[in-house]
């Protein structure tokens, strides 16, 4: 014979096969919403973390912007002060009008001369007659040295013209020793020495070659 079931086990066995599952999903569904707190939670730190750094960075851009700023009027300051503007609107004029005066080396002085007359009659050989002002001897006088006489120019082409005349000077009697140039700032006078030496090297190096200098340059020509 065959069992029997007893009917209030199979219906204690169905309810609880029905609970269970839902118990189940409930339980779930509550373990996710909490991983999803979590989540929340964590993303939540990580924003106040990076808005922490920054504010950071952004007080060290500050810091160092305003102290880049200090230091930048300061130097402004200094370099826009009026003495400082003063200084350097003289230092442009005093080169400026040095750039017009011309120098004459080799002209014995002689009592009672005029520096005017001596000046042109040493363009007349030049074939040049310019207006020129402010002509007189500087330096100081020495036993065994002539102080050269400055004039000047307002026209800075005709002083070129006169400079690239002027080694006529040497072929014509009386003014064999006489030497011309241009009155240079101490910048200047150092550029030059170094462009003088390098054409004598050039000189020296290439006896088939003429080498000069012109408008601050050393210049080539081949001889034929």
């Amino acid at each position: 014979m065959g069992l029997v079931p007893d009917p209030e086990l199979s219906i204690q066995c169905s309810d609880s096969a029905d609970v269970e599952p839902s118990v189940q999903l409930e339980n779930l569904h509550e373990e996710k919403i909490a991983d999803q707190k979590n989540i929340i939670n964590l993303q939540n730190e990580l924003i106040s973390q990076k808005n922490e750094e920054l504010g950071l960075v952004s007080k060290t851009i500050e810091a160092e912007l305003k102290t880049y700023s200090s230091a930048l009027q300061q130097s402004c300051s200094t370099a826009l002060s009026p003495k400082n503007i003063v200084a350097a609107v003289q230092k442009v004029a005093r080169e400026d009008d040095q750039s017009r005066e011309v120098l004459v080396f080799g002209v014995a002085e002689e009592k009672g001369e005029c520096a005017t007359v001596r000046v042109a009659k040493i363009l007349e050989q030049l074939e040049e007659k310019p207006k020129f002002q402010h002509c007189r001897r500087i330096g100081q006088q020495r036993e065994n040295t002539v102080c050269p006489i400055k004039f000047s120019i307002r026209s800075t082409d005709i002083i070129y013209q006169i400079l690239s005349k002027a080694k006529r000077l040497e072929e014509i009697e009386g003014y064999k020793t006489v030497y011309l140039s241009p009155n240079r700032t101490p910048e200047e006078r150092v550029a030059h020495q170094k462009l003088v030496a390098e054409l004598k090297e050039k000189r020296s190096g290439d006896p088939n070659s003429r080498y000069f200098i012109k408008k601050g340059e050393i210049v080539q020509v081949a001889l034929e």
